[in-house]
């Protein structure tokens, strides 16, 4: 499964896993977080699901070829598609949403989409 993604609404993402939302979640509804305006509705709604499944951080890094979530070798065709495409894949082996750090260090124009990112590529130093 892939969403398109902004590097934006990944970064927001990642934050909104930072601040421990999920760990705290109350039965009461009123004393939800708001949402980030930043991130879909639609990617959000993947990140609640996979919180309420119990897959915390819902989101993580591709590292070394591997999910860093459940650190599994990912296969190859999965981490080439998370690599070049405009998209937030899901780890076919945890379902956690995949991220690559590489493109979010070379994108840094606000509303830049992973594609845009990826195209540059990742540095060579």
């Amino acid at each position: 499964m892939k969403l398109t993604a902004t590097v934006d609404e990944v970064r927001a993402l990642l934050a909104l896993a930072g601040s421990g939302h999920g760990r705290k979640r109350s039965a009461s509804k009123r004393h939800r977080e708001p949402r980030p305006l930043r991130a879909s509705r639609q990617l959000l709604d993947r990140y609640e699901r996979l919180l309420a499944a119990g897959r915390e951080p819902a989101i993580v890094a591709i590292v070394r070829g591997a999910c860093s979530g459940c650190n599994l070798r990912l296969p190859t065709m999965v981490e080439l598609q998370t690599r070049r495409s405009v998209a937030v894949h899901t780890c076919p082996h945890c379902q956690r949403m995949l991220y690559v750090p590489d493109l979010l260090r070379e994108a840094d124009e606000p509303g830049q989409t992973l594609a845009d990112a990826a195209a540059v590529g990742p540095s060579r130093s």
